[in-house]
């Protein structure tokens, strides 16, 4: 019998064990008193999520199995007697990324690494149900959106007070998007008038493109190796395409060419200098000299969303290691520039002068999240969705029931599709 937490209560996830990832009948445990039970509406398949579901990697010694996936979009159902931020019957998002307001990173203006993030410190994934042997299960960042029911703590649920935009869309929220319009909000605002240069055009490098648009820039510039990406960069806001597989040659990767300030041996850093010289060279009326192999050269914005391939895909780049473009984007930033680096799963290292580390003046902003702060920032991206002021639609390209979950994450892994949503009935 159900009682006021839904003790009981039986539902269908993907559960992760060590023989791999599968759809399971749970059954849930009391709720927590800073716990919320929230009916799962939509998820989102994220490229970080591809060895969950896809690989093989066996679990840690003594990990339990735990739910897949890194949040959702949902109507809660149940909150526990702590709980202030939610009520029953509201809408939220529950992203990969809570807000507690009241912790060291969050009190110094870095949200995006908040310290009740599960999995750090004293924030362990917590057995939120069982699985019919009695065994207890987890969930991804105490959230695991590919589930019928998701269990939060409240710090991760952000309501939305919005009941008419398609979950598909406020899922975009959920990861890849936010961090995209995080990074051109957050760390380092993007400024109208500038000029931005975005290299990958994944749901996330598609993210800041528009956040670009939104925030006025002038010039944006998309740097993608498939051809469907860069139109559907184009339609949303990038003023220029550019595939880096018409530029990249061999001699980009010798470890001469490691110093960033000898950069006209890179074709694609230098067209894109190029492309972003400014109106005149004159230094007094604030332009900058002719050169491109200066410092001074390059966008005003440089943000890095590429990342390493998990698995070999239908339409590779000209490099899986995503070492490449991290490269080409510090040596792209100007002096006065700023480079964010928001992608994931880079394999390998790369060189740089110490002097030029210590005294190019870069200003270089990494973190996925880059400054976002989820309770202040995501119900403002959802009124840019519902507004039309950013296009959701044309970036949650393929759809899935919860039964197709190996499906949409092999479209993701592949990159024939920008972003796969599961959807639940």
């Amino acid at each position: 019998m159900l009682t006021g937490t839904m003790q009981g209560r039986k539902y269908r996830a993907v559960v992760r064990d060590q023989r791999g990832a599968a759809i399971e009948e749970l059954t849930l445990l009391p709720l927590d008193e800073d716990r919320v039970i929230v009916r799962t509406q939509a998820a989102q398949c994220t490229y970080s999520n591809l060895n969950q579901i896809l690989g093989n990697q066996p679990l840690r010694q003594g990990q339990a199995p735990f739910i897949t996936g890194q949040g959702g979009v949902g109507i809660v159902e149940a909150v526990g007697s702590r709980v202030r931020r939610v009520q029953v019957g509201d809408r939220v998002l529950v992203p990969d990324g809570p807000y507690c307001g009241q912790c060291y990173m969050c009190l110094r203006g870095r949200p995006d690494r908040c310290m009740m993030t599960t999995g750090t410190g004293e924030n362990p994934m917590v057995p939120v149900a069982r699985r019919s042997s009695g065994e207890p299960v987890a969930q991804w960042i105490n959230s695991g959106g590919f589930s019928e029911l998701m269990v939060p703590n409240e710090w991760y649920c952000i309501p939305m007070f919005d009941n008419v935009t398609p979950a598909i869309e406020l899922a975009m929220l959920v990861e890849t998007s936010c961090v995209g319009l995080g990074t051109v909000f957050g760390a380092a605002p993007v400024e109208p008038g500038t000029d931005v240069v975005v290299f990958g055009c994944g749901p996330v490098g598609l993210g800041a493109i528009q956040g670009a648009r939104i925030k006025g820039a002038s010039q944006i510039i998309a740097v993608e190796p498939i051809g469907y990406r860069r139109d559907v960069a184009l339609k949303v806001g990038a003023t220029m395409a550019l595939d880096p597989g018409e530029y990249y040659s061999n001699a980009t990767t010798e470890p001469e060419n490691v110093n960033p300030f000898f950069v006209e041996r890179d074709e694609l850093v230098r067209k894109l200098r190029e492309l972003c010289r400014g109106p005149t060279d004159r230094r007094l009326a604030g332009g900058r000299p002719g050169d491109l192999n200066r410092n001074n050269a390059g966008p005003d914005y440089v943000i890095e969303a590429v990342g390493g391939d998990l698995f070999p895909p239908k339409h590779p780049g000209p490099d899986p290691t995503g070492i490449l473009s991290l490269r080409q984007a510090w040596a792209l930033c100007s002096a006065a520039g700023h480079l964010s680096t928001v992608s994931v799963s880079q394999k390998g290292n790369f060189v740089l002068p110490g002097n030029a580390w210590s005294n190019a003046s870069k200003n270089h902003h990494p973190g996925t999240h880059n400054g976002l702060s989820t309770l202040r920032d995501l119900p403002r991206f959802a009124r840019l969705i519902r507004t039309g002021q950013f296009n959701a639609k044309a970036l949650a390209t393929s759809t899935y029931t919860l039964d197709q979950f190996r499906e949409a994450h092999q479209q993701v892994a592949d990159r024939t599709t920008i972003a796969a949503i599961i959807v639940f009935g």
